[in-house]
């Protein structure tokens, strides 16, 4: 139950990162993303952009930021790893381990 708040946590505090507008290489309403951008998302050339075309470099990116927190590279963030990284942005922790 722990590892599931933990992962839940870390979900929502990365998802405000990426709401922030410049989710999958586009702002809100589509400012900025021009069609050489839509050729690059459109990964099967039919030219149109699936759901999971769309959401391929936020998931890129999710996993990424996963990755940097899982320094022991087990597959999971643990109570320590999620410690280090709530210190090095600046939050105090309570866990006592």
């Amino acid at each position: 139950m722990k590892n599931i708040f933990v992962i839940s946590t870390f979900a929502v505090i990365f998802s405000l990162g990426f709401s922030s507008g410049s989710m999958a290489g586009c702002n809100y309403h589509g400012h900025g993303l021009g069609m050489s951008e839509m050729s690059d998302l459109d990964s099967n050339n039919d030219g149109a952009i699936s759901f999971e075309e769309f959401e391929a470099p936020t998931v890129e990116r999710l996993k990424s930021g996963f990755d940097m927190l899982d320094t022991d590279n087990d597959g999971e963030i643990n109570q320590e790893e999620w410690d280090n990284y709530l210190r090095i942005h600046g939050h105090e922790t309570t866990s006592e381990g």
